[in-house]
């Protein structure tokens, strides 16, 4: 008998790193500190801080809702499972993706249910710079075209589906129809073209009561 196949896993997920990068204001920075050493206690272990929105993470209801949903409440199955991957790479800084830059691509599919919508806007090889802050942001008809569809999970490059605006009304328009939110991805382009579908994982920490959580988002065609 044949050795089964390896799938290639695609990682969708920046690297934390001792930079102490953070985007968000108030935010803590991610560190990593060697506490013990292999020359002097027999193992290495590492001290970390870091948020509940560091880098590459997940949204939970609780966010922007309170009462709604921890991170350690969210239905594990809807965060693996199809994946539709939307191409709206070349929207301009600060833009606003609508439904109209998603409906030609959209009507192209058959929406699973409780599918995961993963927006290519090409925003994360700004990782690291200013710009990463002038990403486009997701409007809330767009937001209601994918409810619409049965996404039960947004996923985009940019640091916030809301750009930023100090409302955060998509966050609460998502989170609060029971959607969850993954921002910070990155290498979403890897998953265009060739006609490959795709499955995802976007599997957060099991933080009790938490608001958020680190993910390792990964996908791999089918």
């Amino acid at each position: 008998m044949s050795a089964p196949a390896c799938k290639k896993v695609i990682d969708l997920s920046h690297p934390l790193a001792q930079n102490g990068l953070s985007y968000c204001s108030g935010h803590p920075h991610f560190r990593s500190e060697q506490v013990l050493s292999l020359a002097a206690d027999s193992s290495n272990v590492s001290r970390l801080t870091l948020g509940s929105h560091t880098g590459t993470h997940l949204d939970a209801p609780v966010h922007f809702i309170a009462g709604a949903p921890t991170i350690s409440d969210v239905d594990l199955s809807l965060l693996v499972g199809p994946a539709i991957v939307l191409d709206v790479r070349g929207k301009a800084p600060h833009s606003t993706i609508s439904w109209a830059d998603l409906a030609p691509q959209a009507e192209q599919h058959a929406w699973p249910g409780a599918a995961i919508a993963l927006l290519c806007t090409g925003w994360s090889r700004h990782w690291g710079g200013d710009a990463y802050m002038t990403s486009p942001r997701l409007g809330a008809d767009a937001a209601r075209g994918l409810l619409a569809r049965g996404v039960r999970v947004v996923g985009m490059d940019v640091f916030s589906v809301d750009g930023g605006a100090p409302a955060n009304d998509v966050h609460r328009l998502l989170l609060g129809s029971g959607a969850l939110i993954a921002e910070n991805l990155t290498n979403v382009e890897a998953l265009l073209g060739g006609g490959t579908r795709y499955m995802a994982s976007l599997l957060p920490l099991n933080l009790a009561g938490c608001d958020g959580s680190p993910v390792r988002a990964v996908a791999w065609g089918v």
